[in-house]
């Protein structure tokens, strides 16, 4: 036996339709097999405060109140190698002036106190701007902040790609193909520990140069140099690869902290100091410069998903006042499920009406971005837009060819794509096939008793009305499936190599819950019924949306005593004359 309950699903339960031939499902955040592993996270604690020096809002240094008359000197941490910074000589920090470089190392005294802190603060570079007819759009790309997406759709509008789906496992795996549209086998060797690999920015075409070249400002930050993407197992850069690239400030704090996860600056946490920093990017340069930033931040999320919820309050409020200054007005946003990705354009232009903005170029793309949220999308994809940002399309209504591994989320996305076109290996794909459910007994025992509970659902609804409308009972069915994950998913369990390249299939993942679709017949009346059903198998509950279900037959006039009373139940109703 089993619980039922009538309600809504979740928003885009089953995201995709019929009419596509990838059907996603959009999993439940607090599903009855997640739900343990969350938990309220504890405050990080990081000592004594406050830190004597801070940047303001001006980017100017400052001294706190309570350490006046403190004396201060700078050091500068810039590039050398990816794991060694070159640093600068000690010189006294003038205060109401902009750090003396963009990374800095602070050390203070005042009597017998002292004080010492590296930090941060964005210094223009000088870029020349390229002539455009059209107005560029700047792209900044934050990852790994997942509880923002209610304030992003609700508030900023964000659109959420609901079929964004992974092509392999790892962060290299997540990024490479973002950022060059290739995967790390298909590029030239980088592999540190082969003695011929070379450095990724010798090798790898990388999104941003194409950015550089039409004249974009450049930041590539991370915030764990031992875990960096291109660092880690890859052999890194041999020259900085962006106008601004923050690895030699967190070499510096990783080293001095012996840890290679610095979750504090001194007395501050962590984030804070990230998005200043963020904002300055975007602030530092005239409307006109446009920007390409990728800032992944994974001190709080890599080995525990919850103690990013800390920062969840301080990034909704970061979003917010970008929002209200004008810095943020165009948002893409890749699915909650893997937090997401925020792909921001700062536009000069502020005053469009919808229907105003529909009927441009930016507006058909508008509508593409929303046709494609439900459609299959990769890492590809994502490169693709990139270059579609930097060069707009100029046809944006035909459909792309199915047949191409990247296709731009600002064009159409054929309906008929599927993984094996998109480029995503079968124990990725995370398209549902539907499998009938009447071919062995335990299938049609389960989907027996779905069905029972499905007219004990209709009969729930006529309880009040039993005087005029006879109970139905269930008569038969005339088919029943289930959507189910491809083998190989379900087989995964890992990656049987260092680098992630060959899977692991030995797993036996159980389903924990699967979406049904059953179409009965019910008696007395000539009811026939398709209903989409929810079943979790762990809690053996189901969910029922009563506006998913569909009366296919023909109700003559079956319903006729309710119809003037409750419309609604004539889907249900049989009246007793009519027996």
């Amino acid at each position: 036996m089993f619980t039922a309950a009538v309600a809504s699903f979740p928003p885009c339960f089953l995201i995709s339709s019929i009419s596509l031939t990838c059907n996603i499902p959009k999993l439940e955040m607090n599903g009855s097999d997640v739900i343990h592993f969350f938990h309220e996270p504890k405050n990080i604690n990081c000592g004594k405060g406050p830190n004597w020096v801070f940047v303001n809002a001006q980017k100017k240094v400052q001294l706190i109140h309570e350490r006046q008359g403190a004396t201060c000197q700078a050091q500068s941490l810039s590039f050398d190698t990816d794991s060694e910074n070159r640093l600068g000589t000690w010189e006294n920090l003038k205060f109401g002036e902009e750090l003396p470089s963009e990374m800095t190392n602070i050390k203070c005294t005042l009597g017998r106190a002292s004080w010492e802190a590296p930090l941060m603060s964005v210094r223009k570079v000088k870029k020349e701007t390229k002539s455009s007819e059209r107005q560029q759009w700047s792209v900044l790309v934050i990852r790994k902040l997942p509880k923002t997406v209610k304030f992003l759709e609700e508030e900023l509008g964000t659109i959420v790609l609901n079929g964004y789906n992974i092509v392999g496992d790892g962060t290299p795996q997540a990024f490479i193909p973002i950022l060059t549209g290739a995967t790390e086998e298909e590029l030239p060797l980088t592999r540190k520990r082969f003695n011929n690999a070379s450095f990724v920015d010798d090798v790898y075409p990388f999104i941003w140069k194409n950015f550089s070249d039409a004249g974009y400002v450049t930041l590539f930050a991370e915030d764990q140099a031992f875990l960096g993407m291109m660092n880690h197992r890859l052999k890194g850069f041999r020259k900085p690869p962006t106008d601004h690239y923050t690895r030699p400030y967190f070499n510096y704090l990783e080293d001095k902290m012996w840890s290679h996860n610095v979750q504090c600056i001194g007395a501050d946490v962590q984030h804070q100091h990230w998005l200043r920093y963020a904002r300055e990017f975007v602030e530092a340069y005239h409307p006109s410069t446009p920007r390409f930033g990728l800032l992944h931040h994974c001190a709080y999320s890599h080995d525990d998903i919850n103690l990013i919820g800390l920062m969840d309050d301080d990034f909704t409020a970061w979003l917010r006042s970008m929002s209200e200054d004008g810095l943020l007005t165009i948002r893409f946003c890749r699915t909650e499920q893997q937090p997401f990705i925020d792909e921001t354009t700062d536009t000069a232009d502020h005053g469009h009406r919808f229907a105003q903005l529909r009927a441009t170029h930016q507006g058909q793309m508008y509508q593409n971005l929303l046709m494609n949220k439900n459609r299959l999308s990769t890492p590809f994809d994502i490169h693709q837009t990139l270059h579609d940002i930097i060069q707009f399309p100029e046809d944006l209504t035909s459909e792309q060819d199915v047949s191409a591994r990247s296709i731009s989320l600002l064009r159409p996305i054929p309906a008929s794509r599927n993984c094996d076109r998109a480029g995503i290996a079968p124990h990725w794909c995370t398209c549902l096939d539907w499998k009938d459910t009447m071919t062995t007994d335990d299938d049609r025992k389960l989907s027996n008793e779905i069905a029972e509970a499905i007219v004990q659902s209709f009969n729930e609804q006529l309880k009040d009305e039993l005087k005029i409308c006879s109970p139905l009972k269930l008569k038969g069915i005339e088919y029943a499936k289930k959507l189910t994950p491809k083998d190989d998913l379900i087989k995964y369990a890992g990656v049987k190599d260092n680098d992630g390249f060959v899977p692991d299939l030995s797993g036996s993942t159980q389903m924990t819950h699967a979406h049904y679709q059953i179409k009965l017949s019910t008696t007395p009346g000539r009811g026939v019924y398709e209903v989409t059903v929810l079943f979790d198998f762990v809690s053996r509950h189901l969910t029922l949306d009563l506006a998913s279900v569909s009366h296919v037959s023909r109700y003559g006039d079956d319903p006729h005593c309710i119809i003037d009373r409750n419309y609604f139940l004539a889907t249900y109703c049989v009246c007793y004359d009519k027996i």
